[in-house]
């Protein structure tokens, strides 16, 4: 072969690598058996974030379009598919790596006129992306409901990201007539809970695809190469473990590994720093006052507790503890708001110089209620006012008729912001809060641990902080997105 010749040839490779970059991807081991999935049950690939789960969706759907695969039988073109995501403006990010699969506008795929914009993504309310073989993807969005879909027929259908169950039970009806199948990927941390979908493939009906992020896992086995990212890093085992070191333990399960629920082992707030954190400097400017109360079983010997707080700043508050109240989970109503004030006080503060107040749901035993109402009603008394003048009243952190956030626990929003607050260094603590120092350093995420009942207060009167009101898929991202 000529120079000439050469040369030629590679731009050939060239254009054919830009006409259908799908076709020179070097796959990793679990998109290759998820990709080779024959059975009639639907497949699951199931990931941690920035794993590839999209992009080896969006390359299945390419793949039965054409009528051509290169890991299994699939029936000829034409076909119809069906691409379902979370919502259609998460959709433009999915719909951008199909388009890149495809070859953009080098795509020999693609009947003429089909664009894509990096704002709307492909064009239409519904988009429709069409083959010249006559196969199709329409793009539909798990937010429309399933009435969305319903009445259509597909041959394949794509679920990115986790659906909602009537959604999934939709689609199955939609490719029952065809015989067609489903696939989904998702990391579970991405949308609403998925116990239901736990179920089915614990029970065999939907086939799972899991791997926990290893070095290994990152290595394809078509080439020996270890995945880069677009910076050109691999994803070898220091780089994972830097991914580790930056996401906070409620979430590092499900969002680096992709396993089902999270769980957290030894000191949970491990990025607190003692000897820097605590101090007895307080903010010297303007501040925001915030108590917050949490009654526990009169069986917990730290089972009452009150935390005073200053916020200073709005946009990027400093957070700082300066009281603390603890006492047995068995001292009355009386004696609690006698201590509070007292507290109070102590500081040269007054109960109307307080922003917030939020207390937990009511405890009540044999003998004793221990509730917002019972506290408001005895702090009105110790302050010889009608409790009608009281203000601010102790309010319940648990909006919603009590019930926790409807997608997600409240335990676990304001963990998770609590603990982005401190590994941000916006958190300090003053010396005599010896109790909810204590928990910072030993709490180990249980709800049976000594020291809980004292964090739950401090973080309860900084509820409206929180980031609960937003939706889960609203929520900030310790990494990844």
């Amino acid at each position: 072969m000529t120079v000439g010749s050469a040369l030629t040839a590679l731009d050939d490779v060239r254009a054919a690598v830009r006409a259908s970059p799908v076709d020179y991807v070097a796959w990793l081991p679990l998109q290759i058996a998820w990709l080779s999935h024959t059975g009639p049950e639907p497949a699951l690939l199931r990931l941690g974030n920035r794993q590839g789960k999209s992009y080896c969706g969006t390359a299945e759907l390419v793949f039965r379009c054409r009528g051509l695969h290169p890991f299994k039988e699939v029936p000829k073109a034409p076909v119809r598919c069906a691409l379902v995501c979370m919502s259609m403006g998460q959709s433009i990010e999915i719909q951008r790596v199909l388009w890149e699969h495809l070859g953009q506008s080098n795509s020999r795929d693609l009947i003429p006129g089909i664009e894509f914009s990096s704002r709307t993504g492909f064009r239409g309310h519904k988009p429709v992306v069409e083959f010249l073989n006559g196969s199709s993807i329409t793009i539909f969005a798990n937010a429309q409901g399933p009435e969305a879909i319903a009445g259509a027929e597909f041959d394949y259908m794509l679920l990115d990201e986790p659906p909602a169950q009537e959604v999934y039970d939709e689609c199955l009806a939609r490719v029952r007539n065809t015989g067609g199948s489903i696939g989904l990927t998702l990391t579970p941390i991405n949308g609403p809970p998925l116990p239901w979908l736990q179920k089915l493939c614990a029970d065999g009906g939907v086939k799972d695809y899991h791997s926990r992020l290893t070095p290994a896992s990152q290595v394809s086995p078509m080439t020996g190469w270890t995945r880069r990212t677009k910076a050109g890093r691999p994803w070898d085992a220091d780089f994972i473990e830097e991914i580790r070191s930056q996401v906070n333990p409620i979430d590092a399960p499900i969002r680096v590994d992709g396993e089902w629920e999270s769980r957290s082992e030894g000191q949970f707030f491990e990025c607190f720093d003692e000897a820097v954190m605590v101090t007895p400097n307080a903010p010297e400017g303007t501040v925001r006052l915030a108590i917050g109360f949490d009654y526990a079983a009169a069986d917990r010997d730290m089972g009452m507790a009150a935390v005073l707080t200053a916020i200073e700043g709005d946009g990027d508050p400093l957070i700082y503890a300066l009281d603390e109240v603890v006492v047995p989970g068995s001292a009355s109503m009386q004696d609690f708001a006698r201590a509070v004030l007292q507290m109070l006080r102590s500081r040269g503060i007054k109960w109307h110089e307080i922003d917030y107040a939020y207390g937990d749901n009511p405890v009540r035993t044999r003998f004793i209620t221990s509730s917002n109402a019972e506290l408001n009603r005895w702090l009105a008394r110790r302050m010889q006012i009608p409790q009608r003048a009281l203000k601010p009243l102790v309010l319940s952190m648990k909006r919603g008729g009590g019930q926790a956030n409807a997608i997600r626990r409240t335990k676990d929003i304001r963990c998770r912001w609590m603990y982005g607050r401190i590994a941000a260094d916006r958190v300090q603590v003053h010396p005599r809060c010896r109790h909810l120092t204590k928990a910072l350093l030993e709490w180990d995420y249980g709800d049976k641990h000594p020291m809980k009942d004292v964090l739950d207060a401090w973080m309860y009167g900084l509820r409206d902080l929180w980031v609960e009101s937003r939706s889960y898929d609203d929520l900030a991202r310790v990494i990844f997105s």
